[in-house]
């Protein structure tokens, strides 16, 4: 009877080796970023809310305000996490070896803190924080207020710079262990994300304490810190492929583990027991029914890095539907070919009623509303023709990324912008970006900031305006966009407006038994949400910037207020 249970951890009988520290923290690698879906594309549609993408199912509905209900109990207020995390360091100490031997260990748990943390941030602002596991009885704990978003916020810089003091870099983890690179590039990241909310959000009820200009320098040094500590950028982005295919190839990959690029990722295999179906997903299921809309498209430049407006039917796009799309790779910004299926590109190469199949139209015609890509513009990234279309979860399976250097590069100069005024030397960021794919380098070419440039709801420099740009083209369909409108308070982006898509040729579908079934307006231009959102999107920014706290929270611990907008319990 006094025998520890052997089917769950004991804490008298666990933490005793480094070993069984790596194992609990390992356990917990499923909240990171980069996972990819069994069912869907993961990340990859994540940019479904925002700007970026189409759903071919229906409208995004917090995007229109409707997810006005405030929970009863749970939803996004979930402590769980912080409690799971914060066992381990609650208990990492009964471990008897030297630190050295579980700093790593130890550094990794301080990220996740961080990782997890900031998601509450991001979702409520204001929250209480939690260094141990809260006992049941602990009743000043338990019933404490919120912490001020700018206590948190300093918290979780604190443990993010504590995980890179004691991570190991990628050379020696490899790249499917948080490391070094990996913690510098999340620094700069929650820098950002906070520095830019407090900036754009002052004076509105989603307001923040934090010192935004602290904040962009912490941006700006994670950058310097990654050149000095970590070899800085020359060679490591992936051209493999050269400037035609290198940017298309980075996100096919089965592997990360020789493309330093990719700083941290997740592999899938089926031999692994961990799997996905991106691969078949791409092409067969049309992305999880997600593509990207005409106002995304309207952001790539033109090839020579000069502005150009692709909305210009007399003078610059003259063709409709399928040829459109040839004319606009022609033209624009290689990255768009690079992303977007244009006719001619090879689906798969590898399945027997599928070899040397090629691209001819977007797939707007299946009889399942689902499997379209409904805008025109099918989006690309993550398809390799040497992945499997026959049967589900075949080795080889494409491998998430969760982190990357070029948002490294874009987060700091974003915020070097933002706190200077003016561009830095952009020759080892947007610069190295642009001659990836073959473009001039932004030193040498400034793109004209036009009326046709997106409207954010507020003036911003031409400056800012061009990192912006120049973020939403790199980084496009990753899902960051959501974030981005979030942190910029940009909801005008899309506030009253429908997501359009390409000009639709019916004829280009007369080879086809099924046809497309899809609004057009009257220029032409798909249409999908005209019936649906006859008035464009309604986004409630007075509410919807901040979740609310559930009510029977709010009646346990009279402490905690409700964000605005939102019920409060009697």
């Amino acid at each position: 009877m006094d025998r520890a249970p052997l089917d769950q951890i004991s804490t008298p009988e666990f933490w005793k080796t480094p070993q069984e520290l790596d194992a609990y923290i390992i356990g917990l690698y499923d909240w990171l970023p980069g996972q990819l879906s069994s069912s869907g594309m993961g990340y990859y549609t994540a940019d479904q809310t925002s700007d970026n993408m189409i759903l071919s199912t229906g409208y995004d509905k917090f995007m229109n305000g409707e997810n006005a209900t405030t929970p009863a109990t749970g939803g996004a207020w979930n402590w769980t996490a912080i409690r799971q995390i914060n066992t381990f360091f609650d208990n990492y100490q009964r471990c008897p070896a030297p630190f050295a031997q579980y700093q790593q260990t130890y550094a990794e748990a301080c990220f996740l803190k961080a990782l997890r943390y900031h998601g509450m941030v991001a979702a409520f602002g204001d929250v209480p924080w939690y260094s141990h596991v809260i006992s049941d009885k602990d009743t000043v704990e338990l019933y404490k207020p919120r912490d001020s978003r700018a206590l948190v916020v300093d918290s979780i810089m604190a443990l993010i710079d504590t995980s890179i003091k004691y991570l190991k870099p990628r050379a020696t983890v490899g790249v499917n262990r948080i490391n070094k690179e990996t913690a510098l590039i999340y620094k700069s990241r929650v820098a950002l994300y906070e520095a830019t909310w407090a900036k754009y959000h002052a004076g509105t009820p989603s307001a923040s304490s934090v010192n935004a200009n602290k904040l962009f320098q912490k941006a700006i040094d994670a950058y310097t810190q990654f050149k000095t500590d970590c070899g800085g950028f020359a060679g490591k982005l992936y051209t493999t492929g050269g400037t035609q295919q290198a940017y298309y190839n980075l996100f096919g990959q089965f592997d990360y583990k020789n493309i330093p690029e990719v700083t941290l990722s997740k592999n899938y295999s089926q031999a692994l027991g961990v799997t996905n179906q991106v691969g078949y997903i791409v092409w067969l299921y049309g992305y999880g029914g997600c593509s990207y809309s005409f106002d995304m498209v309207k952001s790539y430049l033109k090839k020579d890095g000069t502005s150009i407006d692709i909305s210009d039917t007399v003078n610059v796009i003259t063709a409709k539907g399928a040829a459109s799309l040839t004319q606009m790779a022609n033209l624009l910004d290689p990255r768009f070919r690079q992303s977007v299926f244009i006719p001619g590109d090879l689906i798969n190469n590898n399945t027997v009623g599928y070899k040397d199949s090629l691209f001819k139209v977007p797939q707007m015609h299946n009889g399942t509303m689902g499997y379209n890509t409904i805008s025109g513009f099918a989006p690309k990234k993550a398809h390799n023709p040497s992945s499997t279309l026959q049967g589900n979860y075949i080795d080889p399976e494409i491998a998430g990324i969760a982190f990357r250097i070029p948002e490294l590069m874009l987060n700091y100069v974003e915020a070097y912008v933002e706190l200077n005024g003016n561009f830095p030397d952009l020759s080892d960021n947007i610069d190295l970006l642009r001659q990836r794919v073959g473009m001039p380098t932004l030193t040498s070419v400034k793109p004209t900031v036009t009326a046709k440039w997106p409207n954010y709801g507020y003036a911003i420099s031409d400056a800012l305006a061009i990192v912006r740009q120049e973020r939403r083209v790199e980084l496009g369909g990753e899902g960051f966009r959501s974030g981005d409108w979030k942190r910029w308070r940009a909801h005008k982006l899309f506030d009253g407006q429908r997501p359009k898509g390409f000009k639709l040729v019916m004829a280009d579908y007369a080879p086809y038994a099924t046809k497309p079934n899809v609004k057009v307006d009257a220029q032409g231009y798909v249409d999908p949400y005209q019936t649906t959102l006859p008035g464009g999107y309604r986004f409630n920014a007075e509410r919807d910037y901040l979740s609310p706290l559930p009510l029977d929270d709010l009646m346990r611990n009279k402490k905690l207020t409700q964000n605005p907008g939102w019920q409060s319990p009697g």
